[in-house]
């Protein structure tokens, strides 16, 4: 192996999976799963204030382990470890907080995609654009042979345009998730926390299957048509193949 080779990327699925979606299900379903047993212990009914606090730092404690981890051995902060965190943090926490309602819950649920969106435009012109982490990413693909490649061409103005036409695809993907979450939300999760957390609570896992087919795979769907307008322009710009762009054939070889 290389002295300069580039350290073992992450996998994607593992990290959205322990990010995401282990703590959402571990929050809709903690309470089920270990509310009776944890009560017991606490000498309070399974569905007390105390309980469900307990059950969302546990739930907290998976983003914020595996972005302490990944900190450790990449030296970066993950942004998906952080969102995730948020994302549990508002979720768990709208249900513990008094005079809280399903009005609130809706509009978190579109606040977090409907913030990344603006914050995809907004730093379109900054020096860190997010659009690099989601499509122009070095760990994915090999930003610095493609932008070689640009000045070689003289093609980086009409690279600029093409990373702003995919900027606005990708926030278009961010406000659909957004208007989904919300009408979404409005439509299963009925039920006002304070009157009945668990009906709440079962009515948020509702939603957590649905979100899947009505959320995800419509944002999905132009997230991949940005990607894919994304390396048609690379490969007209440069010349390089899909193959030769992707940073994980460079790892494959190297090994």
């Amino acid at each position: 192996m290389k002295e300069n080779q580039q350290p073992k990327k992450e996998n994607l699925l593992f990290n959205i999976g322990f990010n995401l979606i282990l703590p959402i299900l571990f929050l809709r379903k903690g309470n089920a799963w270990f509310g009776e047993s944890l009560g017991q212990q606490l000498g309070v009914a399974p569905d007390a204030t105390l309980t469900s606090s307990i059950l969302l730092l546990v739930a907290i404690s998976f983003p914020i382990g595996y972005g302490l981890w990944d900190f450790n051995k990449r030296k970066k902060w993950n942004f998906i470890s952080i969102l995730g965190l948020c994302s549990v943090l508002l979720t768990g926490g709208i249900g513990l907080v008094p005079g809280a309602t399903v009005q609130m819950f809706a509009i978190k649920e579109a606040a977090l995609p409907g913030i990344l969106g603006a914050l995809t435009l907004f730093t379109l012109k900054t020096k860190r654009p997010l659009v690099h982490l989601f499509l122009f990413n070095p760990e994915v693909i090999k930003v610095d042979l493609i932008n070689e490649k640009l000045k070689l061409n003289n093609t980086e103005k009409l690279f600029q345009k093409l990373m702003t036409k995919c900027t606005f695809l990708l926030a278009l993907s961010f406000t659909i998730s957004a208007a989904l979450n919300y009408y979404l939300s409005r439509l299963i999760v009925v039920t006002e926390p304070a009157i009945d957390r668990n009906s709440y609570a079962d009515e948020v896992g509702q939603m957590m299957g649905w979100s899947f087919p009505v959320i995800i795979l419509p944002c999905m769907i132009v997230s991949l048509y940005a990607m894919w307008i994304l390396f048609k322009g690379i490969r007209e710009l440069t010349g390089l193949s899909f193959e030769e762009v992707l940073a994980q054939g460079s790892n494959r070889q190297a090994g």
